[in-house]
């Protein structure tokens, strides 16, 4: 794993992740509720760029009130 995120609030879960996949590229994940978007991207400066906007949405929910939870919990 290289990048997980998951929050809470407003009886919601949403987690975003970043996975290396052998030799084909990275997958991302952004699950949202009931809804999981996944995507494979074979290039690390696109895998940055999401890393970067998977941040920029984290801080946004934190700051309308969600809270980071662990990734098992």
């Amino acid at each position: 794993m290289i990048f997980m995120k998951r929050l809470a609030g407003q009886g919601q879960t949403t987690q975003f992740t970043v996975e290396h996949h052998t030799a084909s590229g990275w997958v991302v994940s952004e699950q949202d509720g009931g809804a999981t978007h996944t995507s494979m991207i074979r290039d690390w400066r696109h895998v940055e760029a999401t890393i970067a906007l998977f941040e920029l949405k984290a801080t946004a929910l934190r700051s309308q009130g969600w809270a980071e939870i662990a990734p098992n919990a």
